[in-house]
């Protein structure tokens, strides 16, 4: 790593305080008077911005006008269509687009994009497809890449589980990620999601999820990162 790289200022991005406990007790960050933000030291601030693309889209685009970082991590649990990925296992988001973003007509769902509502080869709409923003500096990270759709309710249906897996063939299911992306993108900063599988996107069964699990590995993850970073 470079010397300009140990100096990165990162800013560590979730929906919730619960998906970073780990992370706080072991920093134990200091509240800032900014809305949802603690911060570490210089280089190091949380950002808990609320639950949902509406939350997530406001408040990082109010802080990234306000403070100045070099690197953005976005992280959170998530649920996996893919079977092959296992419950807790940490994985890295490669790209997001909506799950949910259109109209049902009658047991089919047709996206704003099917409609011809939206025209993806226009700049301002290319957020319906995001990818990360790379940081030269930082080395490729050891876990699995896959894609994800972000959604604003958690499918459990199993008609509409097929429906949207068929659709979009994505490996993951999040309420977050695509928000997250896109305000980066605007703004041309580099940053990574990293989530943890705390359950499989199936007929709703609380029995099988296991968000401690996935907490524990996503925040060991977090650390290693930052490590590896610094």
């Amino acid at each position: 790593m470079t010397n300009a790289a140990k100096r990165l200022k990162i800013t560590i991005v979730a929906a919730t305080k619960l998906e970073l406990k780990p992370i706080f007790d072991h920093f134990n960050p200091i509240k800032a008077e900014f809305t949802g933000l603690f911060i570490i030291d210089e280089e190091l601030h949380i950002l808990i911005t609320g639950m949902g693309i509406l939350n997530t889209a406001a408040h990082l685009t109010l802080y990234t006008s306000t403070y100045d970082r070099d690197y953005y991590i976005d992280a959170g649990i998530c649920g996996a269509f893919n079977r092959n990925l296992k419950i807790g296992e940490v994985v890295q988001i490669i790209s997001e687009t909506y799950g949910d973003f259109g109209v049902e007509n009658d047991e089919n769902f047709e996206d704003f994009y099917d409609l011809g509502f939206l025209d993806k080869k226009e700049d301002a709409y290319q957020y319906g497809l995001c990818y990360p923003i790379q940081h030269k500096d930082i080395k490729e990270l050891p876990y699995n890449k896959v894609t994800s759709i972000t959604v604003n309710k958690v499918h459990g249906n199993a008609k509409t589980i097929e429906l949207i897996s068929k659709k979009y063939n994505a490996d993951t299911e999040n309420m977050e990620g695509l928000a997250f992306y896109y305000v980066l993108k605007l703004i041309s900063k580099p940053g990574i999601e990293i989530r943890s599988i705390s359950n499989y996107v199936e007929k709703r069964n609380k029995d099988n999820w296991d968000i401690s699990a996935a907490v524990t590995q996503l925040n060991k993850a977090l650390l290693h990162i930052l490590d590896t970073i610094h």
